[in-house]
């Protein structure tokens, strides 16, 4: 085993000096062999009060090999994702009951997390920040999880362009819908690139070539072929790939209702069926023919093309599928295949090592400027933020534009204060539902990889919009304080004013981010936040009078950011302002509104509150991103169970 693992690793070289295309600059690596025996994985499901039991993967016994391509092949449901996920370690859920074995060049262990600094996963969908280009991708990833000199960082990475086929457009940003970018061949290209960094020995990859066309998703298959070549172990789920692509595999895996079929050569799996009855016609693409064997529609297809005149009968077809399935498992079970699969105890794989590669403040650091950066390069974005706030003081400007004194504009500059606190509520909120919930999918990859800590991401991306939540708030103010003549144009009420609503709209950011935090998809948060917003908006002491309140709505007035927004800015307009309410009666409209906190501590609370709710945010953000993974038990532990529908 030993022997045969070090030829693996030398294989490298080999090829590097028959072609010239092989060579792959990443450095040294220890080849995997992953084994796995008497798995199962079962799910319970619970509908209503009664709890069922559904097998997900039933007493699977597999090896993915070193310098081998190995292809994942099932319809859907079939457990393929299952299996990657398990595999790599991403298997996440509180309903799994899993027992089995897992060994690493012949050693058992119990968990692969302690070894996934030398493998990596490449998810199905390509998750890349669109204002980045590859290049700079790249060198994040290197900076945070390569503990090599920066002149070795640079050469990997160059290296890396180079042998991924993306030198013309490592310079070019990703983009998305909105940013043109890159093709998506080599946007796919680069995802792969980004995990392979770290120079891991196992790759596994969710279905690489979804989305992609014929001739672009060659050329994915083409550079993991390679990649399998130079002595990585290659592990890939893929849907009804191309007659092209299929030639590119070595083994291959067919996958049916969490039961295998079929584990082998990939060029021999036509000899394997025919051999059993199950002849794949001439010149047809074999994945399409062995989808067909692998469902209940691709047996009513055989029937009609063989022109049966029987009455399809769907119980019937379901019958005789159930049939052909259990042949497949039983043919499989008492074939040479399961009885090559055999394992050593003579390698040894080194264990991750404790932490993160880089500390701290230099992950703040780098995560900072890459959102800076994020943000300016989306102009888009704040430009449409800025624009809000123009369209809200020309608002303000149209309805407010002459206040008048005091006696006989009282309402009407409660009104103008009470709108700048709304508009910077809702511009606050709206800003960093948008802000987190399209960076969620990047944090959770990158967070999955370990690449950095919650907190450091949390506190990094929160503070890099800092710069533009002060212009924000402040533009409104800017723009409409002189015009409409609040405070008698006084210069120090002014700027105290912009103190007021940037704590108002810090308050409003944090809330926002516990929202997007808590509520994954971004269209389900936005279309909560009038019902979770209104109702503080309606206890902030402008519609209501703070000792009209209903008792039991009283609590909830000291969580509203209108509340203490709006006093704060209501002592500012008027702490030194009494006018006649009645005939030789003077009234001040702080003491109208059952104001009792003095400006400061109006200030203090929304200070307090913003923090309060931003740390709630993180800790929910650390719960959320940190689930505990289901154990894999011993499998004695668990009762293998009959093929399940």
């Amino acid at each position: 085993m030993a022997e045969k693992l070090q030829t693996y690793a030398n294989r490298e070289e080999q090829l590097v000096n028959t072609d010239n295309r092989a060579e792959f600059s990443l450095g040294k690596f220890t080849p995997i062999e992953l084994e796995w025996d008497k798995l199962i994985i079962n799910a319970t499901i619970k509908v209503g009060k009664i709890s069922t039991q559904k097998c997900l993967l039933n007493n699977l016994k597999g090896v993915m090999k070193p310098a081998h391509f190995t292809a994942i092949l099932g319809p859907s449901g079939s457990g393929k994702t299952t299996l990657l996920n398990f595999l790599s370690g991403r298997l996440i859920s509180d309903n799994l009951q899993i027992s089995g074995e897992l060994m690493l060049n012949g050693k058992r262990i119990e968990d692969i997390d302690k070894f996934n600094d030398q493998m990596a996963y490449v998810m199905q969908d390509d998750i890349l920040l669109a204002t980045f280009s590859p290049r700079e991708a790249f060198y994040f990833s290197a900076n945070m999880r390569l503990t090599i000199s920066a002149e070795e960082k640079q050469q990997r990475v160059e290296a890396l362009i180079r042998e991924l086929g993306i030198t013309k457009c490592a310079d070019t940003r990703v983009g998305n819908t909105q940013i043109r970018g890159v093709s998506g061949g080599e946007r796919k290209r680069a995802s792969i690139g980004v995990e392979l960094l770290t120079n891991p020995s196992l790759i596994f990859l969710d279905e690489p070539t979804t989305g992609l066309d014929s001739s672009t998703a060659l050329q994915v298959i083409d550079l993991l072929k390679r990649l399998a070549k130079n002595g990585r172990t290659i592990v890939s789920t893929i849907h009804q790939p191309s007659s092209e692509i299929f030639n590119n595999f070595d083994r291959l895996m067919l996958l049916v209702r969490g039961n295998i079929i079929y584990q082998g050569d990939a060029e021999q799996a036509i000899n394997y069926f025919a051999n059993m009855g199950f002849q794949c016609p001439n010149f047809s693409n074999p994945s399409d023919y062995f989808m067909k064997l692998m469902n209940e529609e691709g047996l009513l297809v055989e029937k009609i093309q063989a022109g049966e005149s029987e009455d399809f009968d769907e119980a019937k077809i379901k019958e005789e599928f159930e049939e052909r399935l259990q042949q497949f498992i039983n043919n499989y079970y008492s074939s040479n295949m399961i009885r090559e699969l055999q394992s050593s105890e003579n390698a040894v794989i080194k264990e991750n090592d404790s932490g993160f590669h880089i500390g701290f403040i230099q992950q703040f650091v780098l995560i900072y400027q890459r959102s800076f950066l994020n943000e300016i390069r989306n102009p888009m974005d704040v430009k449409l933020k800025i624009f809000q706030s123009i369209v809200n003081a020309i608002m303000l400007m149209l309805v407010y534009s002459d206040l008048g004194k005091y006696n006989e504009g009282l309402q009407n500059r409660f009104g103008a204060l009470f709108f700048i606190c709304t508009a910077n509520a809702f511009g606050g909120i709206q800003g960093a539902l948008h802000t987190f919930s399209m960076e969620r999918p990047l944090f959770l990859r990158e967070r999955i990889n370990k690449t950095y800590s919650v907190h450091s991401f949390f506190w990094a991306r929160s503070l890099a919009e800092f710069p533009f939540q002060i212009l924000y708030p402040s533009l409104c103010v800017i723009i409409v304080y002189y015009v409409i003549g609040l405070s008698d144009i006084n210069v120090g009420k002014f700027f105290m004013l912009i103190f007021i609503q940037f704590l108002t709209y810090q308050y409003a950011v944090s809330y926002g981010l516990l929202l997007s935090t808590i509520i994954p998809k971004i269209e389900v948060a936005t279309a909560l936040v009038p019902a979770l917003v209104i109702p503080f908006m309606i206890l902030g002491g402008f519609f209501v009078n703070q000792d009209n309140i209903p008792y039991i709505f009283y609590p909830f007035t000291y969580l509203s950011m209108f509340k203490y927004g709006f006093e704060a800015s209501v002592i500012n307009e008027f702490d030194d302002v009494n006018y006649e309410c009645l005939p030789g009666q003077v009234c001040n409209p702080v003491e109208m509104l059952s104001i009792t906190l003095s400006i400061w501590e109006c200030c203090y609370i929304l200070i307090g509150l913003a923090v309060g709710i931003r740390m709630i945010a993180y800790l929910a953000l650390h719960l959320i991103s940190s689930p505990e993974k289901p154990k894999l038990r011993q499998p004695e532990s668990m009762q293998i169970m009959n093929n399940q529908n």
